[in-house]
Formats: structure tokens, sequence, C-alpha cells
């Protein structure tokens, strides 16, 4: 009976300490935590958990300094990403890190941002079709499987990201549209096909437009999640105004897959030049709206979903002060916008505070040759195990070049099956999202063949890059 109880107490004493851990861990930043990962086993297995990653989520979504990722890309119709940085959303807005882009493809020339969730960057290849979900707090990436119907009369194609709040299912939505210029007069067609991706599922299918009439705006037209629903600044191609069509928002809900609609502000109903960008400001849904004029009204829907909501808040007269696109609203209730720079004949980011009407310089600058677009981030530890521990076999090759497995692109392998190879005689290496055959390089290690051993079985990445490792000088990739 004693023996009995002092085994229920050390299990108590247990639980209670595992709750305990996991309460003051859930609190640290994402860098710390990865540094973390190293002490034990079992704290790997606590911080890598999902249980973990949603608790860390949860603790850190009030962060006293959220983060704001800028988007440096080329103008007009080329809209290649050209480099990313986080910097502080507050006041000094200083920058917290430059990142490095992944390699999605070859040339990485036309990646574009779908948008930001829970930590993760959708990125998205205009020309190839590619997909790929990034964490650049982990600085980590996973490819998508490509779209199952992809048209060569496809115009424009559109990509929403977002997390459905029911299922917590990570999805991707892409829409394609056909557009038609006559006499340099731009015609709508029609919406050809749209296709979601369910990251439960890992897979794509198509879903029923049926006579849906509204169409996305072409160029570059930022989406934004907003409660689980994908926004756009969209028309009614069936309505005219004008020379120009009818103004409205097109919606994609993650939580039933639809098609929806909502209601453009007033300013928008007589406009034949829709010039809008779709924001959030704490719980609403805003909308900057550009007139000929060059000003810059700000609506807010006070009541989601309900179109005579819309709220008029300020006018800022871009035209007078050389300031061009508005970007986003700050946490601190100021708006960010591009302001021409007449000294280099470039643009700086600036602040505009709507109560003293004041502009400010963040020191911020951007090149002629380049537009500059902001994202909400938060940094979070998803992807810290691949999602769903799926890796293609076309990322596994041989430190000599040789593939360790033949390059077939449908066929998917789970992180559990690279794992096995953990002996002397047979030794993987997951490095920078590609697996290594190390196994004739563990006797020439200068740290012994224990070091790589104790490696496998998870992203040894990070301890390859922590004691000064070059990937491009260490392994010949195939």
């Amino acid at each position: 009976m004693e023996k009995n109880t002092k085994l229920k107490q050390m299990t108590l004493n247990y639980h209670l300490l595992a709750e305990l851990l996991t309460e003051i861990l859930s609190r640290l930043p994402v860098k710390t935590l990865l540094l973390f990962t190293s002490v034990s086993k079992s704290w790997y297995s606590l911080i890598t958990s999902p249980f973990f990653i949603t608790t860390h989520q949860l603790n850190n979504r009030n962060n006293p300094a959220p983060l704001l990722l800028l988007r440096y890309h080329g103008k007009m119709y080329d809209h290649s990403l050209r480099y990313c940085s986080l910097h502080y959303n507050i006041d000094t807005f200083e920058e917290f890190v430059e990142l490095d882009l992944p390699h999605i493809t070859k040339e990485n020339r036309y990646i574009r941002i779908a948008g930001t969730c829970n930590g993760l960057v959708c990125l998205y290849d205009l020309n190839e079709y590619i997909v790929a979900l990034w964490n650049p707090s982990l600085k980590k990436s996973i490819i998508l499987p490509k779209p199952c119907a992809i048209r060569k009369s496809c115009d424009f194609y559109h990509i929403g990201f977002g997390i459905d709040p029911i299922s917590n299912d990570y999805k991707i939505v892409r829409l394609a549209n056909a557009y038609l210029i006559l006499d340099g007069v731009l015609e709508l067609l029609t919406l050809l096909e749209v296709e979601l991706f369910e990251l439960s599922t890992s897979s794509w299918r198509n879903i029923n437009v049926g006579d849906y009439p509204y169409v996305i705006s072409p160029g570059n037209n930022q989406p934004v999640l907003f409660n689980g629903v994908v926004h756009w600044a969209g028309y009614n191609q069936k309505y005219k105004v004008g020379s120009g069509f009818h103004p409205f928002i097109v919606s994609f809900d993650m939580r039933n897959d639809k098609l929806g609609v909502v209601m453009a502000p007033p300013c928008a109903q007589n406009s034949q030049d829709w010039c809008a960008r779709i924001i959030l400001i704490g719980e609403s849904l805003s909308i900057f709206h550009r007139d000929v004029d060059h000003s810059c009204c700000l609506w807010v829907m006070k009541e989601y979903g309900v179109g005579s909501s819309w709220m008029k808040q300020f006018t800022i007269d871009l035209g007078q002060r050389s300031v061009g696109r508005p970007l986003c609203c700050s946490k601190n209730g100021d708006i960010l916008l591009e302001k021409r720079n007449w000294d280099y004949l470039g643009q700086d980011l600036v602040s505009y505070d709507p109560k003293t009407k004041l502009i400010k310089n963040l020191e911020i600058h951007v090149p002629t040759s380049l537009y500059l677009d902001t994202y909400e981030y938060k940094e979070s530890l998803v992807l810290t195990k691949s999602l769903n521990d799926l890796w293609r076999k076309e990322n596994i090759v041989a430190c000599q070049g040789t593939p360790v497995l033949p390059r077939e692109d449908d066929e998917v392998f789970t992180l559990a099956e690279v794992s096995n190879h953990n002996t002397n005689k047979d030794c993987w290496l997951l490095i920078g999202g590609k697996v290594y055959d190390v196994t004739k390089f563990l006797e020439d290690h200068p740290g012994g063949d224990e070091v790589l051993l104790t490696a496998t079985g998870k992203d040894a990445t990070d301890d390859f890059e922590d004691v000064g490792h070059s990937t491009s000088s260490e392994i010949e990739e195939a």
C-alpha cells in the first residue's frame, strides 16, 4: 500500500513539474527555445510537440513587441521578391533581423508572398506554379505539391493563405482568372477555377465555382486574412460603373471552403478607378481608398459583413506631401506609407499620425526600382518538425552527389523512415531541408562518428551551422 502511494505521488509530482515546465518554456522567445531543444531528448520532444507549439502561440499572442515583415519587390509587372526583413512594429521600427529567402526555384525570380499566419509565410512562384510554406524564425521551408489543374489560358492567379479556426488545419486557396484588354480597356472574363490545398491531406482539390460573378483585381492585390476568411479587392464583372466595373471585396471562407463577397465602402460605389488596399485595424476590416485627386481615405467596417457599417475615419492629402501608397496601420495607430525622396529618387518608409497630421521618417530607404509591402508577423515554432513529417524523395541527395533514392516526384517518405538510418554503417542527416548520406564520412569526421550519430533522427541544421560548417563547402549537392 505504501509503495503504491509513493508511486502515485511520484506520478503526480512528475505531471506537476511537466505542466510547470511547459508554462515557463512556452513564454520564451523562439530563438531561446531552439537552443533548449538540445538540453535533452525529453525537452526536444516537449518543445516540438503540437500541444507545446499551440500553447506557445496562445501565450505569445499579445506579445508587446510584434513584428512587421517588409517585402521588397520589383515594380509594374515584375513583382519578383528581392529580399525581406523583420522590424519591430513599435515607434522606433528598428530592424529585428534581415531574412535569407529560401530557394524554392532555381532562380527564385518570381517569388511572391501570399500572406502570413501563425509564424508561417506562404510563398509562391508566378511562372512555375510552386507554393511553399516558410518559417523565417526557424529558417525552414517546405515545398508543397503542385496544383492539379493548371490552365495555360490563365492570365492571373491569386493565392490566399490561412488557417481554419475550427479544425486548425492550414489551407491555401488558388484562384485563376482570365482577363481581356480591348482598345486599352480592361475586360474581365471569368473566374476559371478554384483549388484548395489542405495540409491535413497534403493534397489539392477543386472547389465548385458555380455562377460566381466576382473577379479579383489584377496586379499586386495583397490578400488579408481575418477570422478565417481571406479578402481581396475585386469587381462584379457583370455590372459596370461608367467605363469601370462595380467594386466589391472578394472573399474565401477557410471554415466552409466557400467563395463570398463583402460590400465595398461608399467611396468605391461610384468610383470608376477602384484603387484600394485592404488592411486590418485591430479587430476590424479596413480599406485605404485612393481617389483621383491623390487623397487617401481610411474606411473601417464596424460590423463585419454589414455594408452600412462602413465608417470614414480620416483623409490624407497625398499630393501635397509627396506621399505614395499607404501600406498598413502600426500598433500605435500611425499609418505607414511610402514617401518620395527626391534626393536619391527613391522612396522612404514614413509614419503618419492621424491626430497630429505629422509625418515621421523611419529611416528605411527603398531604391527607385523597388516597391515595398508589409505583413504582420509573429514568431512561432510551427515547422519545428516538418508539417505531417513529409519530405520529397527528390530532396534526398548524397554527399558525393549521388541520389540516395530514385527521384520520383510523386513519392514521399516520413521523417521516421529517415530516422531509421542511425548507425555507423548507415547514417543519414537532415540538414537544411535535405537528407545526406554521411556514412562514408563518419571515420574522417574531426569530432568522431558519435557527433554525427547523435544528430540523427532530428533536424541537424542548427547543429551543423553552430559549429561553423558551410553547407556549400562541406556537402556537395547533386
